[in-house]
């Protein structure tokens, strides 16, 4: 083992500074690759930040200078590995990362020290068994057998640990060689200039074979390093002829070469040898002319090395070579193509799209950008593999159904763009992009299963003359893509400019909604609802309203569907509920008849399961009785996430809050389903109370809710009542509660003040004109 290893000869320092430099950037350029990789991994700014930290000391630590040598290329070469460990780690344990430990592993030699280098090697074998034990699915791809992959890795970490000791105990001993080759030329032309004695020291001090033959072969002189190479003493050889040192088969080519040698000062030759044993060798042998005083040729001079361990040395070297020659290959290919489809990736269609736009064109060319409809729904309900079989039968089918010009790539997820280079018109286009629609609709078998994705495209045309760069011409398409969704998917959408200036204001109001809770723009508007049996405002809706300070008012229809799609209802919600409380407690402290006000709550803050601590925290706030609310869900909500619904509503109503179901009759709820519901009001959506006529069949709807109600133990408010008409049904029904344009539309604060201050009856036979 001590043989194997390399002596680890010391480097002069400005070397070995040399080096030092080369790793300490490899590990700065290392801190900023991980960096980023987590970042673009999803990790946040911190979280980042720590997974780049531990690279970051190492390097630093490593350059202190108050460290010896020894010192800081241990640190140094601890530092690469933990880079390579943290890359693995943030990709999952993904095989193709740990290709970084192979990459860096080798930079631990150039300290030209063991020390470093074995310490690279042992911490991969501590990283791949303890942690990989630990935390598998940081070392290693999930599903896999740790110790299955540990040996693995273990056997190719061991197999380039060995590569790169004999390539470095090879070096050392070519350069010892060159070095003691150099010493013994230097000393031979000493010797000669002083005294012949000096130079058969040399001769035989030297390791090589050195032995001299007179002119017909013979052998006069034999040297200990000849002695140790062949195998043969100087007795066993003197006056024999030097056949008997070549390999068998090789005789026939000593005579051709004694010849030669009579008309050359020296030869270079490479023959096979053959030692006593019979073990045969390449050696590389230097024969010189040996002339007299006369310059008459007397005899030769051969100096023999085996150079077997060199040639094969070379030959792994060259076969190394040739491999690193594919590998870069292959890496090329992998930087342009996305690995699992092998299409082009965004790099390779960027390149492409910029030829395109830079080339000189009479026609139209057109960017198609395909994301999957249902693909999500494979994924997970049956898996990654049954995906990835859908995402590879896609990308074939599209690639065949374009020419062999154009371009299909995967930009990533189920999203695919066709770059058509040159086309004839729109017509062909489209007609590309139907048949691309059809190919994706048809059936992907895998095993027992098969699916049926279909697609949605966005297409962006590109004229002669389009100034837009390659990020402008994905994005149109994208936002023509996301068109052909809202369009009812399956399809594709030509971009227009009023698509982008959709977008454009889509975003500029979801911007605006996120700051108007913070920026006090929302206001509260009250309904009065009036109990049918007594006449009397009993309670009140309050309904939210947006004064955009460019805008103007932005009524309820423009802003609440982007507020739950952007996740700012929740805030919209808290708001209203503590303003509401808020409010009531000012009536209550105007000496105001007590009201009970509802608020309406939607189906994403519902789901988040604390609805009862806000209700509880913004009633103790503003001093006023939870009974005195009402919370109004839709029925939609209750049916998109029955059980979660169910439970934060029983938690609301323990605290005496009143439940009631809003806009009733547009969701799909069955009687069951409301029975199991903690609800205390049902409230009729306008659209049935629109349909009311005095004496028709068109009241048997709300007739039936009126009923359902009823059955229920629930009280029934009809909402959207404008005429007396509607109203007299709707005592007849058996209606508890009304609400709606006949008795007030939503009015500010002050207004309820005042219509509750005039102490009269708002049954429409003693209500005042004003109150219409």
């Amino acid at each position: 083992m001590a043989r194997a290893l390399p002596s680890g000869r010391q480097l002069p320092d400005e070397q070995w500074e040399q080096h030092h430099r080369f790793v300490l950037r490899t590990l700065a350029g290392l801190t900023v690759a991980v960096l980023v990789y987590a970042l673009v991994s999803g990790h946040g700014v911190l979280g980042a930040g720590g997974l780049a930290a531990p690279v970051a000391v190492l390097g630093l630590t490593a350059a202190l200078p108050m460290l010896t040598r020894g010192e800081k290329a241990n640190v140094a070469a601890v530092g690469l590995m933990t880079a390579a460990a943290v890359v693995v780690h943030i990709s999952g344990g993904r095989t193709e990362a740990h290709f970084l430990f192979f990459a860096l592993l080798p930079l631990a030699a150039l300290y030209a020290t063991p020390v470093p280098f074995v310490m690279a090697v042992g911490f991969v074998a501590l990283h791949h068994f303890l942690l990989g034990s630990m935390l598998h699915g940081s070392v290693f791809p999930h599903g896999h057998s740790v110790l299955q992959m540990s040996l693995l890795h273990a056997v190719f970490i061991l197999i380039e640990a060995w590569a790169c000791f004999v390539a470095w105990r090879r070096f050392e001993d070519r350069r010892e060689f060159v070095e003691q080759l150099a010493s013994d030329r230097t000393a031979q032309l000493h010797e000669q200039r002083d005294q012949l004695v000096r130079l058969a020291a040399v001769v035989q001090s030297t390791d090589d074979a050195v032995f001299t033959a007179t002119l017909g072969g013979l052998i006069e002189t034999w040297n200990p390093g000849a002695q140790r190479l062949y195998g043969y003493t100087a007795e066993e050889v003197l006056g024999r002829h030097v056949r008997i040192l070549v390999a068998p088969g090789m005789e026939r080519l000593v005579a051709p070469a004694l010849a030669a040698l009579q008309q050359n000062p020296g030869l270079h030759i490479e023959r096979l040898h053959q030692r006593k044993d019979g073990s045969v060798f390449e050696a590389l042998l230097t024969v010189s002319a040996i002339r007299g005083e006369d310059g008459e040729l007397t005899g030769h001079a051969a100096i023999a090395r085996d150079v077997t361990e060199q040639k094969r040395a070379q030959a792994e070297a060259l076969s190394s070579a040739q491999r690193l020659q594919e590998q870069a290959g292959e890496l090329r290919r992998l930087a342009l193509h996305d690995p699992l489809t092998g299409l082009a990736n965004r790099a390779l269609l960027r390149t492409r799209l910029e030829a395109v736009l830079s080339a000189r064109r009479t026609g139209p060319s057109a960017v198609l950008l395909l994301d999957l409809d249902d693909f999500k729904a494979v994924n997970d309900v049956f898996g990654h593999g049954a995906g990835d079989a859908v995402l590879t039968a896609i990308s074939g089918r599209l690639q065949a159904g374009v020419r062999p010009e154009d371009t299909v790539a995967r930009l990533g997820g189920d999203e695919f763009v066709v770059l058509i280079g040159t086309a004839h018109g729109r017509q062909e286009i489209g007609a590309v992009a139907e048949r691309l629609i059809a190919a994706s609709n048809e059936a992907v078998p895998w095993g027992p299963e098969s699916f049926e994705v279909g697609c949605s495209i966005g297409i962006t045309l590109i004229d002669p003359a389009d100034d837009r760069n390659p990020d402008e011409i994905l994005r149109d398409a994208d936002i023509a893509m996301y068109a052909a969704k809202g369009a009812g998917r399956n399809r594709f959408e030509v971009f227009e400019p009023a698509m982008h200036e959709k977008v454009v204001a889509h975003s500029e109001l979801v911007r605006d909604l996120r700051s108007a809770a913070a920026g006090g723009q929302f206001f509260l508007l009250y309904q009065p609802q009036v109990d049918l049996r007594s006449g009397r405002v009993t309670g009140v809706e309050a309904l939210a309203r947006w004064q955009h300070p460019h805008r103007g008012l932005v009524l309820p229809d423009t802003f609440i569907a982007v507020a739950e799609d952007t996740g700012a209802i929740d805030l919209i919600d808290d708001w209203a509920l503590e303003e509401a409380c808020r409010q009531l407690a000012a009536w209550d402290a105007a000496g105001l008849p007590s009201l009970q006000v509802a608020i309406n709550i939607s189906a994403r803050r519902l789901a988040r399961g604390d609805l009862a601590e806000a209700v509880r925290s913004s009633a103790r706030a503003a001093g006023v009785d939870p009974a005195r609310l009402e919370i109004e869900i839709t029925e939609t909500a209750t049916t998109s996430c029955a059980i979660e619904a169910a439970r934060a509503l029983e938690e609301v109503r323990a605290l005496g809050v009143s439940i009631a179901i809003d806009d009733f009759g547009m969701g799909h709820s069955s009687f069951g389903r409301l029975r199991a519901l903690p609800v205390d009001r049902l409230k009729i959506d306008r659209s049935f109370i629109a349909a009311l006529e005095p004496h028709g069949e068109s009241g048997s709807i709300a007739g039936a809710m009126v009923a359902m109600g009823g059955s229920l133990g629930l009280d029934v408010v009809a909402e959207g009542v404008e005429t007396e008409e509607q109203l007299e049904v709707l005592r007849r029904l058996g209606c508890d509660a009304v609400q709606g344009y006949l008795f007030g539309r939503p009015m500010p604060a002050e207004a309820i003040d005042r219509l509750l201050r005039s102490a009269l009856s708002i049954d429409p036979l003693t209500r005042p004109t004003s109150a219409r």
